[in-house]
């Protein structure tokens, strides 16, 4: 199904972001799909699920590593589809549409919001941090700590791409605007500073639902130098980045320049409803498996791979 230009445009966008993480993307994402409605040519209730189900497999394909994308697009989706049982109006229809897009863009932001303050309370006075990678998250959960008047140092890996953008100064940068003290270290000098810093931290692009995690690189260099110094190793995200797609069976590809953590060099994972070890995600991964499935046509309900 071809989409509109205007859609695709946006679509391509989100697949060239180097800049943002997930967490913001995902929130474009929905508008992409808000967007949708709008431009929909639909003339019936039919042809509009499916419009939407292109876009929402457009944007799945736009950042594959990226599960809050898939997960959020999905659940859209699904309750529109729900919904459209009861309601058999094309108006009424694209009125709930828009309406589930405004309520998951809202409980984006708040989840967003309530992991920062989960993460802060984490952070200690006196903490040296370390990092790698950029993470909205990240950045915004060290200025709520300073915000709280906590005073911490923070490494940042340089995390520099294979097109030769560093990543890490970017986190710097930021960093600083916030006040708090912080410097870029190079990528290989993590097994030589790691033994400086009390904790490890990082974003999430994705956690699988072994309680794998997928980040930026140099995201398993910092978790296997933490876990041969036994410094603890965090990740920090919402649980709307808990991929259902690994839980179905389907394991996402990994992009260049993102890296796969096994869950045994995971300490914890903190999100809005608190600190989580790896093997406590089946029930919210599982949650989440019933929306993605629309996107999904060749996983059967009972959570395996059609052949």
């Amino acid at each position: 199904m071809a989409l509109n230009p205007e859609v695709a445009k946006q679509i391509q966008e989100i697949r060239q972001d180097r800049i943002h993480g997930a967490s913001w993307l995902s929130r474009q994402a929905i508008g992409v799909m808000r967007l949708a409605v709008e431009k929909s040519e639909a003339s019936n209730v039919a042809d509009f699920l499916e419009e939407l189900k292109a876009v929402g497999r457009g944007l799945m394909e736009a950042s594959p590593s990226m599960a809050s994308i898939t997960n959020c697009v999905s659940h859209l989706i699904y309750q529109v589809s729900q919904g459209s049982q009861a309601k058999k109006e094309l108006d009424s229809i694209k009125k709930l549409a828009r309406s589930k897009g405004n309520e998951l863009i809202e409980d984006l932001e708040e989840a967003f919001f309530k992991a920062t303050e989960q993460g802060a309370e984490a952070i200690e006075k006196g903490d040296r941090l370390m990092t790698c990678s950029y993470s909205s998250t990240i950045c915004q959960t060290l200025k709520a700590a300073k915000i709280a008047g906590k005073e911490f140092h923070v490494l940042a890996a340089e995390s520099r791409s294979s097109s030769g953008q560093a990543y890490g100064e970017t986190t710097v940068e930021q960093l600083r605007s916030y006040g708090i003290p912080a410097e870029v270290i190079p990528d290989e000098g993590i097994k030589q500073y790691i033994s400086k810093v009390r904790k490890a931290l990082v974003g999430a692009d994705s956690i699988l639902a072994d309680g794998s995690l997928i980040n930026g690189t140099p995201s398993y260099a910092l978790a296997l130098a933490a876990k041969k110094s036994q410094i603890p190793f965090y990740s920090l995200c919402e649980t709307a980045k808990f991929d259902a797609r690994s839980y179905l069976g389907q394991q996402p590809e990994l992009e260049e320049g993102f890296d796969r953590v096994p869950p045994h060099l995971v300490t914890g994972i903190i999100t809005e409803e608190g600190v989580m070890k790896p093997g406590e995600l089946t029930d919210y991964v599982k949650q989440r498996a019933r929306y993605v499935q629309i996107l999904l046509p060749t996983v059967d309900p009972t959570g395996l791979c059609k052949a």
